[in-house]
């Protein structure tokens, strides 16, 4: 029996070992497939540069590939664009655009251009816009009446039979402006008892239209104003009447004013005669500030307000029995409020109660009437007889 430590069973040597494994040790040894080489010079070049040349020629291989792809994509189309012709505004409508024409030296508009519309300029006054219905363009005269841009008068006759007939003869007046309102002196001027008939004052001043006044030429004293000049400042007994530059009137007795406080409102006219007629209601008034002799039935002349620019005068024939009686002064009062108006004032009567109308004498006076110192008128402005604002 074979042991283990036999011959037959002792261990290998190296030399043994290697006797024994002949063709393992060849296979270890098999010799490895080399790579073909290619000598070409670009790969040679490419092999011997350096890592960064590498990325740069990377970087612009990239820059130029993206170049190319712009000018097609962005470049060309944007060009091409450019040369498309656009729709205009007159082309969507189906009508042609004008032809471009080099500009005409001479710069005179064409024949057919219309004329630029001038800007229409109202020179009118206020009342005459608010009264332009009364107004005329021209002046126009009747035997009743007279209208032209600034003035317009309308004649009128009332016959109050109340016990028997009286006859009024009344005045309806519109101007344009106060000034064709004004008043007038016996031959000129203020002088004590100056006396000059109604008739030959209107002439002078170019009235169309014209009454007695309130007897100035014999005061030497109360409070006067006429046209705007101031000839006396006092206090007086008397009822006043007041005509103011924006054409309102109003009407005091002797308590109800002072003459500063009148002055300071700038009146136009101040007449002193009266009495006062109505209340502040446009009514007659209760009492009268005057005498008997003066309230009784007589021929009389007033001057009456509806609103500013708009005025009557009244003349009342009387003591001509048969035909006119004369009115009492409460009567008088009652004609005003009437006819509408809101002020009203009793200027001088009896035999100076005249009333004149385009130069001649309108109503019928007590005896032929009589000189007077003043009178109260309506007239045309010198540089306004043509119309538009004197």
């Amino acid at each position: 029996m074979e042991g283990k430590h036999s011959p037959k069973h002792a261990p290998p040597t190296r030399s043994s070992r290697r006797a024994e494994r002949p063709e393992r040790a060849e296979y270890r040894r098999a010799p490895v497939r080399e790579r073909e080489y290619d000598p070409s010079p670009e790969k040679m070049s490419r092999r011997n540069r350096p890592v960064w040349q590498l990325i740069i020629q990377d970087i612009l291989l990239t820059g130029l590939v993206l170049c190319v792809f712009a000018t097609f994509h962005h470049v060309i189309p944007r060009l091409t664009a450019k040369n498309v012709q656009m729709p205009t505004p007159s082309s969507v409508i189906n009508t042609p655009a004008p032809a471009e024409t080099p500009a005409p030296e001479d710069t005179a508009e064409p024949e057919n251009t219309p004329e630029p519309t001038p800007e229409v300029i109202d020179n009118r006054t206020e009342w005459q816009k608010k009264f332009e219905e009364h107004f005329t363009d021209e002046v126009i005269v009747t035997e009743n009446s007279y209208t032209s841009p600034n003035v317009s008068i309308t004649m009128s006759t009332i016959t109050i039979d109340d016990p028997s007939p009286t006859v009024c003869y009344v005045a309806d007046i519109y101007i344009a402006q106060i000034e064709n309102f004004q008043t007038y002196w016996a031959n000129g001027q203020l002088s004590y008892y100056g006396e000059e008939s109604s008739l030959s004052m209107a002439a002078n001043s170019g009235a169309i239209l014209s009454i007695n006044g309130d007897y100035a030429d014999n005061q030497r004293s109360g409070f006067l104003v006429r046209n705007g000049e101031l000839y006396y400042s006092d206090q007086t007994t008397y009822d006043i009447c007041v005509l103011y530059y924006d054409g309102t009137m109003e009407t005091f007795s002797p308590s109800e004013y002072t003459v500063d406080d009148i002055l300071a409102k700038t009146p136009y006219q101040v007449w002193k005669f009266g009495p006062q007629l109505l209340d502040e209601y446009g009514q007659p008034r209760q009492s009268y500030n005057t005498s008997d002799a003066i309230s009784w039935e007589n021929p009389r002349s007033g001057i009456g307000y509806f609103e500013p620019g708009h005025y009557c005068f009244i003349t009342v024939d009387g003591r001509q029995s048969g035909y006119s009686r004369g009115l009492e002064i409460d009567r008088f009062a009652q004609l005003f409020a009437d006819l509408g108006c809101t002020v009203a004032y009793n200027l001088d009567g009896g035999q100076s109660a005249v009333m004149t109308f385009n130069q001649q004498v309108y109503n019928q006076p007590y005896l032929g009437g009589r000189n007077s110192g003043d009178i109260l008128l309506i007239r045309e402005l010198p540089e306004s007889t043509e119309g538009g604002e004197g």
